[in-house]
């Protein structure tokens, strides 16, 4: 799976997360909305009468997931007419994102359900932007975390890389993390890794430390990066001094909008970001119907 996707043209979410997975994750979120069983709709809508509907921003962001409309619309009986702008996208409030055909009754059916995935990618991809733009310059890359909606996992990561940001770990196999508990069961006896690189030679190998007197003791070993968790700016400073570039550096732990140029700290790789995740707000966009 790749760990960066090139924003533009090149941003197309059947490259990242296979269609049948999409499609597997739509249905069940129409299961979920009985959009199969929508009694208000069947009861106002003739069953023949054919409309056409306008997907609209109505605020700032960037635009993530639109090409998932597809795979909820082929439910229904309806079709994407044309897209207007492409995953990546920043567009103003009031843009038109795509136009949509078919059954009147499908277009209101599949409303819902088509909107919650493109809200709530596009507001992931509009936060990790707004990091991403404040770490411009410094050499620092935003990374996500695996702090994700069960199940939506994959199509949350794809947003992070639409807002310019980098996937960390894809899951527990993808890389070695030696973490806070991990450390409070091997008492720091970290000799362990040794056996990781022999097994797992291809993996990336990342300890995490609370504070710089930990650093020298996981440099004796085979890592390629440090995590730096929960430390001040100053500490992160004395700790980037210690390792001097002969591991990469992450950053954690509380870094917002207001305080992540303290971080910017040159010397340190990444900084991992929960909140692009776990507490972005949704993306405003709604759907204009039009059987005329």
């Amino acid at each position: 799976m790749p760990s960066l996707m090139k924003r533009g043209s090149e941003l197309n979410i059947f490259k990242f997360v296979s269609r049948a997975v999409i499609e597997n994750n739509v249905m069940e979120a129409i299961k979920e909305d009985k959009a199969f069983f929508d009694i208000t709709t069947q009861m106002c809508i003739p069953e023949d009468m054919e409309g056409n509907a306008a997907v609209i921003a109505k605020e700032c962001g960037i635009i993530s997931g639109v090409q998932i409309s597809e795979v909820v619309l082929q439910n229904f009986g309806t079709y994407v007419v044309e897209y207007f702008y492409e995953d990546g996208s920043y567009v103003e409030s009031g843009c038109e994102l795509f136009r949509i055909k078919g059954r009147l009754r499908g277009i209101l059916s599949a409303e819902r359900t088509l909107l919650n995935y493109i809200q709530r990618l596009s507001g992931i991809a509009t936060t990790t932007n707004k990091f991403v733009k404040l770490a411009e310059g410094s050499g620092v890359k935003i990374l996500d975390t695996r702090k994700t909606t069960p199940a939506m996992r994959h199509l949350e990561k794809y947003a992070v890389m639409t807002g310019g940001g980098i996937n960390h770990r894809f899951d527990l196999f993808d890389q070695i993390m030696i973490k806070d508990n991990h450390l409070a069961v091997l008492k720091n006896e970290l000799s362990v890794i040794n056996r990781m690189k022999n097994k797992y030679p291809e993996k990336i190998i990342v300890v995490e430390v609370a504070e710089a007197s930990e650093i020298e003791n996981v440099l004796k070993y085979p890592v390629d990066r440090i995590l730096l968790d929960n430390m001040t700016p100053k500490e992160i400073l004395e700790s980037v001094e210690i390792i001097k570039r002969r591991v990469e550096i992450e950053v954690s732990g509380n870094i917002t909008e207001k305080n992540i140029n303290d971080y910017l700290i040159e010397g340190v790789n990444y900084i991992s970001i929960g909140k692009l995740t776990h507490s972005f707000k949704s993306l405003d966009i709604s759907m204009q119907v039009n059987n005329a």
